[in-house]
């Protein structure tokens, strides 16, 4: 059954009433980051088709595009490990929950998470691949050995199945990653990897970087993914 006609019948039926979707409004304004005065006007309306249209969003081609796209939050080092205290503000107006296909729950961007569930669910689907841990997404942390901000920090990558998935290419067994695996049963099948997918919509897999101790091309991060080209 569509919402639409769901909502309609519920109307009807009093389990509805427009007191009801008159509260859900200002609630969705602030989600979507608009003054939340309740009456869904003409900036309302372009915001939430930002929102369920994420191909209208660009992917940014480097750091600084991404900075200018995702927001450019401050932050400081908490001293433990990685991890950072990213602005609070920034938090707030660009971090949303969004609910994947599996029932999991996860933490991205506003601009971009419905973008994510639903590429995850096609990679999913259409490769015959579903991590088992993951996609672990929002985590306020910088690069190993650095004190660039992760993409991790700004919402908008995510990794999966890290110990299947993992630097190098190479399980601990000598066997290719899980990613790898389904590339080549893929490629055998005739159909779109899970990296495939992601790759078409302009997003970046790890993967293909190079090792940082061999300097090997395509063995790199292979459990990361990130909307970043």
């Amino acid at each position: 059954m569509k919402p639409i006609t769901w909502i309609n019948r519920a109307i009807e039926s009093g389990k509805l009433s427009m007191q009801d979707l008159a509260d859900l409004v200002p609630f969705a304004q602030r989600e979507l980051g608009v003054h939340d005065d309740g009456k869904p006007g003409a900036r309302t309306i372009a915001a939430l088709k930002r929102a369920i249209k994420p191909s209208a969003v660009p992917v940014p081609p480097n750091r600084q595009a991404a900075k200018q796209l995702y927001g450019d939050p401050s932050w400081v080092k908490t001293g433990r490990g990685r991890l950072v205290d990213i602005d609070d503000k920034w938090e707030q107006e660009n971090v949303r929950w969004f609910r994947l296909h599996t029932g999991r729950r996860v933490r991205f961007h506003k601009l971009v998470g419905h973008e994510l569930v639903e590429l995850f669910e096609k990679a999913c689907t259409e490769s015959g691949y579903t991590p088992s841990n993951g996609p672990q997404t929002y985590v306020p942390r910088v690069i190993g050995g650095t004190n660039r901000l992760s993409y991790h920090a700004l919402a908008v990558a995510f990794d999966v199945s890290p110990r299947a998935n993992p630097w190098g290419g190479v399980q601990r067994d000598g066997s290719p990653s899980e990613l790898r695996q389904n590339m080549a049963e893929c490629k055998r099948a005739g159909r779109p990897s899970f990296v495939e997918i992601f790759e078409a919509a302009g997003w970046t897999w790890g993967g293909r970087w190079r090792h940082p101790k061999t300097k090997e091309r395509n063995k790199g991060d292979d459990m990361h993914f990130q909307r970043v080209g």
